[in-house]
């Protein structure tokens, strides 16, 4: 899966170790009241909404950000207090500063990919690579994609979805921002992206999106591979918040596929 918000790494970043593991000593601090501060620092793509986006002040917001600002609260205990601090760059970066250990984890509406060498975490929700197209296309269903202009986010699943289409001419972009201007300017025939990404926009600015899906997926946390001291904590915090009332309520608030038990 997706995405591109043309950002830089804040300096600040390059001084990130991999805490918890990963074979770099942990980036600690002792607070106020004496424990010590673990900070976490996670990649970020925000032009997915509802999964990540920028409001007009420039902050992260979305399904995402809420779900891991619930963390310190099941992680923190009396010795250790969990700091997670965000970083933008583009969606197909992060997989490189993940797997560099730049950063500690990746955070942007991923679907399971096996050519990405990284640590996954426990899923935590559902979700689809659907087709999208103008609300005046002659394209219904998934077979009239056939031979059309499809356009997809670069690094993505939906990218290999749409090239699993027959005779389809795919064009990779960075920023789906771009995708659905572009879209409605005719540029391309029809864009795959996640199903919650496809709904905001079927919602926000009147785009159709085919009933049938292309390819069922399930969205996860990435860590370097190997830093599976990383994953057990995302893991940990990941448990507690799919038993939590929280996660109905954030599902419903963005439109977001709860997994099914």
């Amino acid at each position: 899966m997706k995405k591109l918000l043309k950002g830089l790494l804040v300096a600040a970043m390059a001084l990130t170790v991999t805490a918890c593991g990963g074979g770099n000593d942990a980036s600690t601090a002792d607070n106020a009241s004496g424990k010590e501060v673990v900070e976490i620092n996670i990649a970020v793509s925000p032009d997915y909404a509802p999964y990540e986006s920028l409001d007009t002040e420039g902050n992260i917001v979305g399904f995402d950000p809420d779900m891991v600002a619930l963390f310190p609260s099941y992680l923190n205990d009396d010795n250790t207090e969990y700091k997670f601090t965000w970083h933008q760059m583009s969606f197909e970066n992060i997989v490189t500063q993940v797997q560099n250990g730049q950063v500690d984890l990746g955070v942007s509406g991923f679907t399971y990919d096996e050519s990405r060498k990284v640590e996954w975490s426990k899923p935590y929700t559902a979700t689809a690579q659907v087709a999208v197209v103008n609300k005046d296309s002659d394209i219904k269903t998934v077979d009239d994609l056939e031979g059309k202009v499809i356009a997809a986010q670069s690094g993505a699943t939906g990218e290999k979805a749409a090239k699993s289409v027959k005779d389809a001419q795919v064009v990779s972009v960075s920023n789906v921002q771009e995708i659905f201007s572009a879209l409605t300017s005719q540029q391309y025939d029809a864009v795959v992206v996640d199903l919650a990404v496809a709904q905001n926009y079927v919602k926000e600015q009147g785009f159709v999106m085919l009933d049938e899906s292309l390819l069922d997926e399930k969205n996860y946390i990435i860590a370097k591979e190997g830093n599976t001291e990383m994953i057990d904590l995302v893991n940990k915090a990941l448990d507690q918040f799919l038993a939590s009332d929280d996660y109905g309520t954030l599902c419903e608030k963005y439109g977001l596929k709860q997994l099914e038990n």
